[in-house]
């Protein structure tokens, strides 16, 4: 076990509305409690309002005692869609780790014309102002792949695991996310974990 999980591990995970941002933070939560490890859960920005920018927070660890991470603080930021993981980027740690969908859902206001989306280049370019260390795939075409695009929030989970910066264990997360769903979900969202912690490994070699 390194430094970090030893100590506590910040996950701050941002998304838009309806992707199920909230439900991977919780089953997180619960496959680190399944563990042994304290932990502590937010909500910085609410879910309200499906398609609007979300973020929940994840500690780990001893010395979680609040939900709060704080600007330069998470060794882990989770994206669920380029531009809303951009929107964060402020609070991940300098060297730390960007886990990012590249599957690309515009707001509202670029649907109507009102605004305009920044290329991939420029969404890139302003992260590695923070970090080099991007692992970035399409995980919608990970969920469609394992049955579900609802099943989206767990390839996010799976890549999570798959970075290894979470002291979770591949096998608990499994147990958790097959418990957390209705029976007739449980495949679907299984697969869908698997497939995302192989990809999370297969970007890191």
């Amino acid at each position: 076990m390194n430094s970090i999980t030893s100590n506590t591990v910040n996950i701050a995970i941002t998304g838009v509305g309806g992707q199920g941002v909230l439900t991977l933070s919780e089953i997180l939560a619960r496959a680190a409690l399944e563990c042994g490890f304290n932990v502590r859960v937010g909500e910085i920005h609410g879910m309200a309002q499906r398609g609007g920018h979300v973020v929940c927070t994840v500690r780990i660890g001893k010395n979680a005692r609040g939900p709060i991470i704080d600007p330069g603080f998470a060794h882990l930021l989770v994206g669920f869609e380029p531009l809303e993981t951009l929107r964060e980027i402020n609070l991940v740690k300098q060297g730390g780790c960007i886990l990012m969908s590249s599957h690309v859902q515009y707001p509202v206001a670029v649907s109507m014309g009102h605004s305009k989306y920044p290329s991939h280049e420029e969404i890139i370019k302003n992260m590695k102002k923070y970090t080099d260390r991007i692992i970035e795939f399409d995980a919608l075409e990970l969920a469609v792949k394992a049955g579900s695009t609802q099943a989206l929030n767990m390839v996010m989970l799976g890549a999570i695991i798959g970075t290894n910066l979470v002291p979770i264990t591949k096998e608990v997360a499994l147990n958790v996310v097959r418990t957390a769903f209705p029976k007739k979900f449980e495949k679907i969202n299984v697969n869908a974990t698997k497939l995302g912690f192989e990809m999370a490994q297969a970007c890191k070699k």
